[in-house]
């Protein structure tokens, strides 16, 4: 199979033909990316190239930009240059440079795309760099997705080449005399680790067989195929064990098939290492009340036969001290959870106190307005309406089972300096409606 019956099968598989509209190509000048470019003009494809100038080599960055323009305007194809302040980028955003560089085109490559109507962006990720990807995986350690290297396909991104050497484009490019630039440096982070699986493992490795990198690349997609198989069956024990809002059930999940694995595929993607699987996973017949952290700010929580899980940062949406309440109308103090708040006059005599569980009702006159609405802190106390003496709201939290995340967002409606509701669970003494009330106050949670 020649070079470009090699592409034109790859992208035939994945659903490109000529005829299917525009394609952008990103095009860095050197070796990869200039062969993407070419062969997919040769193959009768609508090209749009774009180059990045990530200003971080001063006249080389600008020397590699001055390469693309000539080489598009000599070939009639138009080109878009983008420069970008990519260092300031990572300082301001606490980005390695590699990481602010990916981020940087990735971002501004789906704009373009977007913007000109093109079907995908072409990159230039060829065999060896999937070869590459496979062994840096293998050797740090990974689980059947990190063996089948990349996909010709992932979202807008397009990879004709992954079935090529970068051996094959070079010789194709010598052999049409065109030339290409080679970056002294690598945006890749992971850089300096594929120098040593290129130029030392992988030479290594065909002394043994001569055809590795070959072998290599079959082996990658036949566990590719696998992997279908192995998402299913993932699939069908995760929904037996995940509920709807996220937790998880220990009892189901000793009971599902290699529950090691099947936990590890639904945290490993919210950043919890393999170490931390481990633990919860051998944690799981522990006392309640543990607590893991993810690199990506989830937090998992053993709750007696649960493993709750929540995104930190939706925790603590309210300051320290509170908001006030509004005196009527609708008040959401936390995404998803509103309170009604409504005055009225009334006659004691005839005046029904609700009892449906959600809505607080208060002697508007003994209230200090405007209410505030915080979380719990530690040693708060009131006093339970209906009950002689206070009591620490955390007791009454923990007799009423609520789990450590239950107690975090638990809120109190404060009337000055006191605690006049536990919202949803009891309201204090000394502000009851009584044969006196003329007005009240009603809150209900929805």
């Amino acid at each position: 199979m020649t070079l470009q019956e090699n592409i034109k099968k790859t992208l035939s598989e994945a659903g490109f033909l000529p005829d299917g509209g525009l394609l952008t190509v990103a095009l860095s000048g050197g070796a990869d990316s200039v062969s993407l470019l070419l062969l997919l003009r040769d193959l009768g494809y609508d090209v749009h190239a774009l180059h990045c100038n990530f200003e971080l080599r001063g006249i080389e960055s600008d020397a590699d930009e001055a390469f693309c323009r000539r080489l598009c305007r000599q070939r009639d194809i138009p080109l878009t240059v983008h420069h970008f302040r990519t260092a300031s980028y990572a300082h301001r955003h606490h980005l390695s440079i590699e990481m602010a560089a990916r981020n940087l085109r990735y971002e501004w490559f789906e704009q373009q795309r977007d913007e000109l109507g093109a079907r995908a962006v072409c990159v230039a990720h060829h065999r060896d760099d999937n070869i590459e990807t496979l062994l840096l995986n293998l050797i740090r350690g990974t689980g059947i997705h990190g063996l089948t290297g990349m996909s010709a396909v992932s979202g807008h991104v397009l990879r004709p080449l992954l079935n090529v050497s970068r051996r094959d484009l070079e010789a194709w490019l010598t052999s049409r005399n065109q030339e290409w630039i080679t970056d002294r440096t690598n945006l890749d982070p992971d850089a300096a680790i594929r120098n040593k699986i290129r130029l030392q493992i992988l030479p290594l490795m065909e002394e043994i067989n001569p055809r590795v990198r070959e072998t290599l690349a079959a082996t990658a997609t036949r566990i590719g195929e696998a992997e279908a198989l192995y998402d299913d069956a993932v699939s069908h024990e995760r929904s037996r064990v995940e509920d709807a809002d996220g937790s998880l059930s220990v009892s189901a999940l000793k009971q599902a098939t290699s529950s090691a694995t099947v936990l590890h595929e639904i945290l490993h993607p919210r950043g919890y290492t393999a170490e931390q699987v481990r633990d919860i996973h051998q944690s799981m017949d522990g006392e309640s009340g543990k607590l893991w952290e993810s690199r990506d700010g989830w937090r998992l929580l053993r709750d007696r036969g649960r493993l709750l899980m929540e995104k930190d940062e939706d925790a603590h949406p309210l300051p320290p001290d509170g908001n006030y309440l509004p005196l009527e109308g609708l008040y959401e103090p936390r995404r998803g959870f509103r309170l009604l708040v409504r005055r009225q006059a009334i006659d004691p005599a005839t005046f029904v106190i609700p009892r449906d569980g959600v809505t607080a009702c208060f002697d508007l006159e003994k209230l200090t307005l405007p209410l505030t609405i915080r979380y719990t802190r530690e040693g708060d106390r009131f006093q339970p309406f209906g009950m002689n003496g206070s009591r620490l709201v955390s007791d009454l939290l923990t007799d009423l089972k609520l789990s450590l995340f239950d107690k975090e967002r638990q809120f109190v409606v404060c009337s000055g300096e006191r605690i006049a509701w536990v919202v949803g669970q009891r309201v204090a003494a000394g502000y009851e409606v009584d044969a006196n009330t003329r007005h009240v106050m009603t809150i209900t949670t929805l």
